[in-house]
């Protein structure tokens, strides 16, 4: 089966190739879909535009972006589209109004459900972000239709700039058969690029704030090029600063680029591309003792000492990819669509680096007792015991394709036949650098010159690991469209084939583990117009998260030989069945969501992080089952007098469905809430615009969260205020839309911890099922960021 499947999509990408090198596709009637107005209310589709059929696959999703806030509901954080699925969507209305710093999840933090727990206040440095009570590695976060994610390593802060987006879409709950990923419990981030300018142009904006921050921004437009159809825009950032409560810098650099091809007959090319290169300060995750004690001063070390792994040197993170996506829409007749998106991620760093004291007396290459090694100080002089830079140089190739192909059966029904194939290579090296007499690395990104080596010259690996995934979903489906588009229905299947393999080669390690698994992920949706106001929506679907590389992977301690993980054959995909009931309202004074979910898991996969051999590594708890069910409701009104307001909540109950293993006995946890679920969450967003003169103020509050299965300890709840502030200049000459902004996060200046770094089993010694005393191990927090202010300038061309 896996052989045909491999062949018809060659088959499809070469027809596609071909059409695209030699000559335009067959002249038709382009489909263009109507779209949910802001400012207007609920209509169905215009039956004179286009066949209905096409009308219907399309128009589910699609959002009207309005640009300035003025003409937006609830200051642009509430554009509502015809999905017969919950999806809520912050417009560039919205998006303009907020740091020029920051990442697609500070972007969606006032929407129902999303807890974006933010270490730094610019948005610079990765964070943690839950949906419904479920991790950042849970959702699916597409670039332009395509996912830069496919296996939870990815931060969004890697993805885009800000001043470039057009919006960011949270869709919990289900996901549609058609689209490309696996990993979606939680839903999708969608991340739409700037379309570039038919006309010539571009636009800078330099920004400066608290803590030395500054950010230099220009964005350049070609316009249309001749008579080509092609149009593009490349825009390049560069951040520095320093760490607002470690003694760190900040740096990032950045690039976006799109290029667009129109054709004569509505058929469509394009090509996105960004990079980045971040080079971070760690914060150091406390416990709660520890905060309580000392609160944000609980940092790294600025002064460096001998033996010090706390040094600050030590865990400042790197990283660089870049992701490529080509999206090619191409109209072979007016009731045949194909879609052919291939896709490249690739990526570099260093997850968690630390340090760790290393002595030739307990030092295990793998399960072996090295004999013979020979350390040496940072001045050369021969030793037994030495402080090391701990490190695993990491690398990540991830290409990925998906193609569909869209055919009107009818004025009533639209079928979608496609393929989406993954695969990720993810390589990890662990080593041991030796420092100078300052405490510096010899290289962040572990030089092979000043690493540590065995007795015969060979590299002393603390990991050496190749992992391979691949990830095959063939899925068909069918959008129907009914009653001049009042109702509309959507149901698909789509069926997933999982491969995993593992190679390790440190001694004593399983050389070789494989994990592969299929998965049936069956979807349907239904949006039925009440009236040209109010519709109401249901959906219910499969998705499932695939194991992490790291649980087929033995993980082998340096310094006592002995396994810390060990690799199972046997981990299963987790799968979760997710229903929803919503309302939608929306009229020339307001608009409004509601919507009603459940979720059942098996298998449920919880991440944690531990210190392995000096670095912080992510594992993987398996959580059993899980009951969630809650409400999420958003309101915005429209403009009154300038003002709008934006009001969002969620109820959320999260319940553990079985006891959790530890060891070889059981925790009590039946019954227990989930960790990571807020039974409460709340934000309200003031905005005013009078075309000039612009701003808003904006509360958040979140409910305490348990961080551990036996609910012995949890993040106390906490709320923070953020403003921005901005006036619109009027055009001088060339120079458009001049506008002098101010940002201020944490207005009030809160001390908190705003997300969970590390869950545990049980922080304190409990009793399991068979009566053995089971150690407790506490949780560690993110200290949420303190007050910062941020002025920027900004014009177009």
């Amino acid at each position: 089966m896996k052989h045909k499947v491999v062949f018809r999509s060659s088959l499809l990408s070469t027809t596609i190739i071909a059409i695209a090198c030699f000559g335009d596709p067959p002249v038709s009637v382009a489909a263009e879909m109507p779209v949910v107005k802001e400012g207007k209310a609920i209509a169905s589709p215009d039956k004179r535009s286009t066949p209905k059929a096409v009308r219907t696959a399309e128009s589910s999703e699609e959002v009207s972006v309005v640009g300035t806030a003025h003409q937006s509901s609830g200051g642009g954080l509430l554009a509502l589209s015809n999905s017969t699925k919950s999806s809520v969507t912050s417009t560039r209305a919205y998006i303009l109004t907020q740091p020029a710093t920051a990442n697609p999840v500070r972007l969606i933090q006032l929407q129902p459900g999303a807890v974006a727990a933010t270490q730094d206040p610019y948005g610079v440095e990765p964070g943690n972000l839950t949906v419904r009570g479920l991790n950042t590695n849970q959702i699916i976060f597409l670039f332009d239709g395509s996912p830069i994610t496919n296996d939870g390593g990815f931060n969004a802060t890697e993805a885009v700039d800000a001043l470039n987006l057009e919006e960011v879409k949270l869709s919990p709950g289900s996901t549609n058969f058609d689209l490309p990923g696996s990993n979606g419990a939680a839903g999708t981030i969608s991340m739409l690029l700037h379309n570039p300018s038919h006309q010539l142009g571009g636009m800078v904006n330099f920004t400066y704030g608290t803590n030395n921050s500054r950010q230099s921004f220009v964005r350049l437009e070609t316009g249309d090029l001749g008579k080509s159809g092609i149009r593009g825009f490349v825009s390049y950032s560069n951040f520095f600063g320093d760490d607002w409560r470690s003694p760190g810098k900040i740096k990032r650099q950045h690039i976006d680029a799109k290029f667009i091809k129109d054709w004569r007959n509505g058929s469509e090319t394009s090509f996105s591309a960004t990079w980045t290169n971040l080079n971070y300060q760690l914060e150091r995750p406390p416990t709660l003792a520890q905060y309580a004690a000392q609160g944000q001063d609980f940092n790294y070390d600025a002064n460096y000492s001998a033996k010090d792994t706390n040094y600050y040197k030590f865990h400042q993170n790197v990283n660089d990819n870049i992701f490529l996506t080509l999206e090619n829409k191409i109209v072979v007749s007016r009731a045949i669509t194909v879609n052919f998106t291939p896709y490249l991620f690739y990526a570099k760093g260093l997850p968690g680096p630390g340090a760790s004291v290393l002595s030739t007396s307990s030092a295990y290459y793998g399960t072996q007792k090295i004999q013979g090694l020979q350390l040496h100080t940072s001045s050369g002089a021969p030793t037994s015991s030495t402080l090391l830079y701990s490190s695993v140089p990491t690398k990540y190739v991830r290409p990925g394709v998906n193609a569909n192909v869209n055919i009107d059966l009818d004025n009533h029904n639209r079928l979608t036949l496609g393929d989406w194939y993954a695969f990720t290579e993810l390589s990890q090296s662990g080593q041991f650098n030796y420092v100078d007499a300052s405490g510096s690395p010899g290289s962040l990104w572990g030089s092979k010159g000043s690493a540590v080596r065995l007795p015969n010259g060979q590299l002393y690996a603390t990991s050496n690991v190749v992992s391979r995934l691949q990830t095959n979903n063939i899925y068909l489906g069918d959008h129907a469209n009914y009653f001049g588009g009042r109702l509309a229905i959507e149901g698909g299947l789509k069926y997933e084939i999982f491969r995993a393999s593992s190679f390790n080669r440190l001694p004593g390690a399983t050389y070789n583990v494989t994990n592969n698994q299929t998965a049936p992920m069956p979807s349907f949706g239904v949006r039925y117009n009440l009236d040209n106001r109010s519709q109401v929506f249901f959906d219910a679907g499969d998705n499932t998260r695939t194991p992490d590389p790291s649980q087929i992977t033995d993980a082998i301690s340096s310094s006592t030989g002995k396994k810390t993980t060990t690799a199972s054959r046997d981990q299963k995909i987790e799968n979760s069945i997710v229903e929803e009931l919503g309302y939608r309202y929306n009229d020339q004074y307001l608009a409004a969501q509601v919507s009603l979910f459940n979720y059942n898991f098996t298998n449920r996969q919880i991440s944690t992080v531990v210190v392995q051999n000096g670095t912080m590594v992510t594992q993987y708890i398996n959580g059993g089952g899980q009951t969630s069910r809650g409400v999420d409701v958003s309101i915005g009104s429209k403009p009154w007098h300038h003002l709008s307001l934006f009001a969002s909540g969620e109820f959320l109950q999260a319940t553990i469905d079985n006891n959790i293993a530890d060891g070889a006995d059981y925790l009590a946890t039946t019954g227990r809430t989930a960790t990571g679920s807020p039974k409460w969450t709340g934000n309200i967003s003031l905005s005013y615009d009078d075309n000039h003169l612009f701003g808003n103020v904006q509360f958040h509050y979140f409910d305490s969260q348990y961080s551990t299965f036996t609910n012995d300890e949890r993040l106390p709840s906490y709320k923070t205020v953020d403003m921005s502030l901005g006036y619109r200049l009027p055009p001088v000459g060339p120079v458009k839309n001049p506008t002098v902004q101010l940002n201020m996060i944490n207005l009030a200046n809160t001390h908190y911890l705003t997300g969970i770094y590390a869950n545990q089993l049980t922080a304190r010694s409990a009793k399991g099922i068979f009566g053995s005393t089971l150690a407790g191990t506490l949780p560690t927090y993110i200290v949420g960021s303190g007050f910062a202010a941020m002025v920027s300038v900004s014009a177009s061309l």
